[in-house]
């Protein structure tokens, strides 16, 4: 079973030790193609 990851910022241990990800790449041609002036790209706030 995957584990979910929390507060893990390495790629590599993701995939090394079987965390669940989520590759969201094709938003980039989303946002290209839209040819908006401005795009806001928000994410949480990082624990410290």
């Amino acid at each position: 079973m995957k584990n979910i990851p929390t507060g893990i910022k390495s790629f590599r241990k993701l995939r090394d030790e079987n965390y669940y990800f989520v590759d969201k790449t094709r938003m980039i041609k989303d946002f290209l193609e839209r040819g908006s002036e401005v795009t806001l790209v928000t994410r949480p706030s990082q624990k410290k």
